[in-house]
């Protein structure tokens, strides 16, 4: 789906824009998950100049380390890994790929117009001894605020604002806020909550702060809420929304950023959706530019190979069998409305994996778990309260490559059982691509508008479904390998990351189509 809607630029940047044959440049801003590297990895391969940019967010798996090189570390920060005490065996990061505090921006900015190598954080930047000064545009938007404020304009109807509109438009950011504002009404009039001046002008400080950064580039793929920047810094900025997950609450949530986020999935060119049920929120929010993209999966990393961690674990457990189960461990409390975005129902496995030992106790079979969220103590009262804590293995959470030597050691993996949200995200497409069978709250009616074919997932919605499940795949080797193997052939068909390139790339040809930027494949 895709919606026309040429974009007009004004003063330098319409000079700029106009001049046509524009460079195929494009920012990958926001890297959850290591989603923006990964996609900036797969166009590069197609020839496509993509970076990854990330501000302010130093989670290891929005790292390029975690997708690149074997780490199991449990005193590896989460939040700010320090690499340098890591075994990195040669690798260095790519120079396309930066991780930079907000202060930051500027010179990164500066240093990527130059063309300046990269490396990790802070190598490519000279040393920052003070804060810049506010730019003239932030502090224009501050003034701009206190002003509305003392004459009680924020937070107005349009009907009070309008005999305002010469001084709101005085001020250039108090200009783009008031247009904003107008578009969300036009964009949203059944919406009960108004987007407001004072839910622009709080955010424009910092969605200003990104703009030398956003200058260098004509169209920009922002990730998760990072769109709010893009259309706060610059309105007319073409834009690209890509969700992981976020489109199934944050849109409608009665806040600034559920508003400004909403309003930038209107305004974007074309909203990339990875997760099947996500068209829901789509349609409800009256979308028509919005196109499915698989989640990013290497299959040159994600691939069927001899498995010698299968071997020793066989060896140390005395177990015939292995299960795998990579889903965080959220299962119990998330925070109010984010039900569907935040919990796994782990313990939906878990209970029945406890009554298939039970009913089979001579099956030997070994569970591997990760330590990964916040309820995995939770987790483990459960597996011992379903008496097979004897069968368990508790890992660390570990890197890609290592993940991957678990999906090739196991005969069976486990997702997720959220019956509210009955779709995948990487780890269904990871074991695919090593040829297992995956077990998860799968509903195939989500997922005829994304695959011509569907992939050949285990639905198991109830605990008594993953009991006959598991029990099958136990006593048929023949159709467990199989079905493994029908997995494969299906990602490599069309879960690639061939796929998710050609997918982008398809849009990026349509939108320069629009603009006159004369893109080519």
């Amino acid at each position: 789906m895709s919606r026309s809607n040429p974009r007009r630029f004004s003063g330098r940047q319409k000079r700029w824009w106009s001049i046509g044959n524009v460079a195929r440049r494009i920012l990958h801003l926001g890297n959850i998950v290591n989603n923006g590297y990964l996609n900036s990895k797969f166009l590069r391969r197609h020839g496509w100049a993509a970076d990854s940019v990330t501000i302010d967010y130093f989670h290891v798996q929005a790292q390029p380390e975690w997708e690149e090189v074997a780490v199991i570390d449990p005193a590896l920060s989460h939040t700010e890994p320090d690499w340098s005490r890591v075994e990195l065996n040669g690798y260095q990061r790519p120079p396309w790929f930066h991780d930079v505090r907000f202060a930051d921006v500027p010179r990164l900015a500066e240093a990527i117009r130059r063309g300046a190598p990269s490396g990790r954080r802070g190598d490519l930047l000279p040393p920052r001894h003070a804060d810049p000064p506010p730019s003239p545009v932030s502090s224009a938007a501050s003034l701009g605020r206190r002003v509305l404020s003392r004459l009680g304009l924020l937070g107005l109807g349009r009907a009070a604002r309008s005999g305002h509109r010469v001084l709101t438009e005085t001020l250039a950011p108090t200009g783009v806020a008031h247009r904003l504002v107008r578009e969300f009404s036009a964009a949203y009039p059944d919406r009960q909550e108004r987007l407001t001046l004072a839910d622009v002008l709080d955010t424009q400080p910092r969605s200003v702060g990104h703009g030398p950064l956003f200058a260098l580039y004509p169209l920009i793929q922002a990730y998760s809420l990072d769109p709010i920047h893009v259309i706060v810094n610059n309105p007319d900025q073409p834009l690209i929304c890509f969700e992981h997950g976020t489109m199934r609450e944050f849109p409608f949530e009665s806040s600034a950023r559920g508003r400004l986020y909403a309003l930038a999935l209107k305004k974007a060119e074309r909203v990339f959706i990875t997760n099947a049920d996500c068209n829901r929120s789509a349609e409800r929010l009256g979308l028509r530019n919005y196109t499915y993209v698989p989640h990013p999966v290497d299959e040159e990393l994600y691939r069927p190979a001899p498995s010698p961690l299968a071997e020793r674990l066989r060896r140390e457990h005395g177990c015939d069998y292995i299960f795998v189960a990579p889903a965080r461990h959220h299962w119990k409390h998330s925070p109010p409305g984010l039900e569907n975005s935040w919990l796994k129902r782990n313990d939906i496995m878990i209970r029945a994996l406890g009554k298939f030992f039970a009913a089979h106790p001579g099956t030997r079979a070994l569970v591997v778990f990760f330590e990964w969220g916040q309820e995995v103590e939770l987790s483990k009262a459960l597996v011992e309260e379903c008496g097979f804590a004897g069968r368990t293995r508790w890992e660390p959470i570990a890197s890609k490559p290592v993940m991957r030597d678990y999906y090739n050691a196991a005969d069976i993996v486990f997702d997720q059982f959220n019956d509210g949200i009955g779709t995948f995200g990487t780890v269904v497409p990871e074991a695919l691509a090593c040829a297992k069978p995956v077990l998860l709250n799968y509903k195939k009616e989500l997922h005829h508008w994304c695959f011509p074919e569907l992939p050949p997932a285990l639905n198991a919605g109830t605990e008594d479904q993953i009991v006959a499940i598991v029990k099958t795949l136990i006593d048929d080797p023949s159709y467990r390998v199989a079905l493994g193997q029908q997995g494969r052939d299906w990602f490599l068909t069309h879960h690639s990351s061939k796929i998710v390139a050609a997918k982008m790339i398809d849009a990026y040809l349509e939108i320069s189509d629009r603009h006159g930027w004369g893109w080519t494949r």
